[in-house]
């Protein structure tokens, strides 16, 4: 009993950050693109997309066949349960329908992770085409099947109620430009749940998901860093940062102080509230009262992003952080100091109107 009891507590602690992290990434995530459409444009947004989703693309997917044991399935049923069962660790809500072992549909469901709430109505129907035209065309040539392609048939951002498509396995070599193809499907076949291929238990328990889903969406962020700092280099790359953050601290801070199960809004609520964020973002974290009016958050590590980053990226982050504090309490004042062994984080009620 002591044993089980152990578990479960494990497993509800996981779920907690696992949701949390989740949430706090995969938003960063849209807000980074969004802000680089509103800042750059609409070409600037799909080279964006193109460059985060090829870069490492094919080591990422090779390692992903064998991880979840499917890499001696036919090619078309392998590559559709690749994206099928990743994008379900990554928490998307996902549909798969094997017609043939030659020719197998996915589809990605709305409301899309990217984009909550109407900000999909917002950004250009084309970065839809772009993400799939940059990733799935390519499966064949990864997994050494020349005769592999993929034919896009529905793009919610243009209407339709999933991004939908198929691969096929031809029965003949096709030329590079042939692995990506448009066609009209105006009825394709009927998802059913208990024929859609499940993770195998063994490989991949709950715990594993719920530690891989962070993961996921953590990758993205730094993935789209990486590609803003060899676009725009380094200071406009932090200022896309800095917005991105400082806006998605007023957009979601309600939302994810419900989830980290903070109500209050006192000093203490709003340390233990940063607290909680970072600990989930895998951030080493600790909390030291000074008084009644201040506290203090020791920060010793910065996932996903190593030494290596600058500084200035973490500042630009952290005006999420000043954004949200500011939306908890405008009372308390929030200070960061960058020092060799971390950063400390200062807040202190001061008793007066801030803004």
């Amino acid at each position: 009993m002591e044993t089980q009891a152990a578990t479960t507590t494990e497993l509800e602690r996981l779920r907690f950050t696992s949701a949390l992290s989740t949430t706090f990434f995969s938003r960063m995530f849209s807000a980074l693109t969004a802000m680089t459409f509103r800042e750059k444009g609409e070409r600037a947004v799909n080279k964006l997309w193109f460059e985060v989703l090829t870069n490492h693309q094919g080591d990422r997917y090779a390692e992903g066949l064998r991880k979840l044991g499917i890499h001696d399935d036919p090619p078309a049923v392998a590559a559709a349960k690749y994206h099928y069962l990743t994008n379900i660790i990554g928490g998307l809500d996902m549909e798969y329908v094997e017609e043939s072992p030659r020719k197998v549909w996915v589809r990605y469901r709305a409301p899309m992770w990217m984009y909550a709430g109407v900000a999909m109505i917002a950004m250009p129907a084309s970065v839809r085409r772009t993400v799939f035209s940059s990733w799935h065309p390519r499966n064949g040539r990864y997994m050494n099947c020349p005769r592999l392609g993929y034919v896009g048939t529905k793009f919610s951002m243009e209407g339709d109620p999933y991004d939908e498509g198929y691969f096929i396995e031809y029965d003949h070599d096709i030329d590079p430009s042939q692995t990506m193809r448009y066609e009209v499907a105006l009825r394709t076949p009927e998802f059913d749940p208990e024929a859609a291929p499940k993770l195998d238990p063994a490989r991949w328990p709950e715990e594993r998901v719920l530690k891989a889903r962070p993961k996921f969406s953590s990758g993205y962020v730094q993935a789209t860093v990486d590609s803003l700092y060899g676009t725009y280099g380094e200071f406009a790359s932090h200022q896309i940062v800095a917005s991105a953050s400082r806006l998605l601290g007023i957009q979601l801070t309600p939302e994810l102080a419900a989830r980290a199960g903070v109500a209050g809004r006192s000093v203490a609520d709003i340390t233990t509230f940063h607290e909680r964020l970072l600990a989930a973002a895998r951030r080493d974290v600790s909390v030291r009262r000074v008084d009644e009016r201040t506290h203090r958050l020791e920060v010793a590590s910065y996932h996903p992003f190593g030494e290596s980053y600058p500084e200035g990226l973490r500042q630009a982050f952290f005006e999420f952080h000043r954004a949200a504090t500011r939306m908890l309490n405008g009372h308390v004042e929030i200070t960061r100091t960058a020092h060799p062994d971390g950063e400390t984080w200062q807040l202190t009620d001061t008793g007066t109107w801030l803004w």
